[in-house]
């Protein structure tokens, strides 16, 4: 199995946003779940499988060592596209309320607040939006699971061992911090 660390699965995601693709579409060109790429992102690099990461790495043009400089952090050339309003599909950022239902976290996708204009990106976070279901590709509904599938639209990564309720209620707290500058 390769060894990756936080800072390849990071090249990745720039990678990606570097040829303006979203979670969804890098995932059904090298065929998994947008939530194993979200979460391989967001450091959780035994989500998938090695040749998956390798195909994705071919993909996107990304080395797999980690020595390599193959990431940049220049900004995507592709042009600015009024979309309808879509969803950041990163779990971290603060357009993501997050709520536990009968012991299972989920993130409402706050819409408006990632894309007030009906932007491409997140204006949050800087996240491609999602503009469907990354499962079915249905459109999207406002609440935190697709209507047509009933999958949640955001993929929560969370530690073990954390209680989801103490989790949930603490990262409120810090998004209305954050909301209130």
């Amino acid at each position: 199995m390769i060894s990756l660390s936080k800072d390849i699965c990071l090249k990745f995601k720039e990678a990606r946003q570097a040829k303006g693709l979203n979670q969804s579409a890098l995932a059904q060109q090298v065929g998994c779940k947008q939530s194993a790429i979200s979460m391989f992102e967001s450091g959780m690099v035994t989500k998938l499988s090695e040749e998956t990461v390798r195909r994705i790495a071919e993909f996107l043009g990304v080395s797999l060592e980690e020595e390599s400089k193959a990431s940049s952090n220049a900004v995507s050339d592709i042009p600015f596209q009024v979309a309808v309003h879509g969803y950041c599909p990163n779990c971290e950022c603060p357009s993501n309320i997050p709520y536990v239902v009968n012991g299972r976290l989920y993130y409402k996708a706050d819409r408006k607040t990632a894309s007030p204009a009906g932007g491409k990106r997140c204006t949050q976070c800087g996240e491609i939006l999602e503009t469907c279901c990354p499962s079915c590709g249905a459109p999207l509904n406002d609440g935190a699971c697709c209507a047509a599938c009933g999958n949640a639209y955001v993929t929560p990564v969370v530690p073990e061992g954390i209680d989801m309720e103490t989790f949930a209620r603490n990262r409120r707290i810090e998004i209305a911090q954050i909301r209130s500058f």
